[in-house]
């Protein structure tokens, strides 16, 4: 119910700014309530002590960025694709492959780059990837040449991809580390309730930026969304993994 509240009040922020006002803070107040009531029981679905630390809040916050500035472009990308050069869906549906192929390859070393690095650095250094590849596509809508335009898209669609694929899968390991082991379930949960509210509010204030079409903005929206991941990873994870 809260995450259906924040959708609809996304969608009417350009339209109906009271009404958007209206649902968001019922939205606020629903999970407020739902906190409360966690907190009195003895055995809670959600505890919010353990939810309630720096680290929990930056992977929280990274689970949620991650799902904007990568899967949730990944919605905008074949219209975007289809504007600049006028393709067909199989054509788009091929280029695509420069934005998805690095989840199959590039995780193992993901979790190379933990161990040597710390999660502070990786989840930087990844969400800053996020940051340049989103930044390369709102460039290459500003150029008229085709080929540079195409060269520019491919790049940012490799970047965003593995910019992603370093991070995703260790985020997930991130967010059971940090928790004891009896609360490794309520983890999990977690984990998939960020990503996928923050995946379905990605898909709608991107829309609300963008107005459907405007994929500059989109893109440039989900640059400064990838640069926040890369502020939380240096100030609220902990050096080490």
């Amino acid at each position: 119910m809260v995450l259906a509240l924040l959708i609809d009040a996304t969608l009417r922020i350009r339209a109906d700014m009271i009404g958007a006002a209206s649902l968001g803070g019922a939205a606020l107040l629903l999970l407020a309530g739902f906190a409360l009531q966690q907190r009195r029981r003895a055995v809670p679905l959600l505890d919010p002590t353990v939810f309630g630390t720096p680290a929990m809040i930056g992977v929280g916050l990274l689970l949620i960025a991650v799902s904007v500035s990568y899967w949730a472009i990944l919605v905008y990308l074949p219209p975007a694709l289809q504007s600049a050069f006028g393709w067909q869906a199989n054509r788009t549906g091929l280029a695509l492959l420069a934005a998805t192929a690095p989840m199959l390859i590039v995780p193992p070393i993901g979790g190379y780059l933990v161990m040597r690095i710390g999660w502070r650095w990786h989840f930087a250094h990844s969400f800053a990837m996020l940051a340049v590849g989103n930044l390369l596509l709102f460039a290459s809508l500003r150029r008229t040449d085709t080929a540079e335009t195409l060269g520019l898209m491919l790049a940012g669609m490799v970047a965003i991809g593995s910019g992603a694929a370093l991070a995703h899968p260790q985020l997930s390991g991130a967010m059971l580390a940090l928790v004891p082991p009896d609360r490794s379930g309520m983890a999990s949960a977690m984990t998939i309730v960020a990503r996928q509210g923050g995946f379905a509010l990605g898909i709608a204030a991107l829309a609300v930026v963008g107005g459907g079409q405007a994929f500059e903005a989109i893109f440039a929206t989900a640059a400064s969304t990838a640069v926040l991941g890369v502020l939380a990873a240096l100030f609220l994870l902990p050096a080490d993994r």
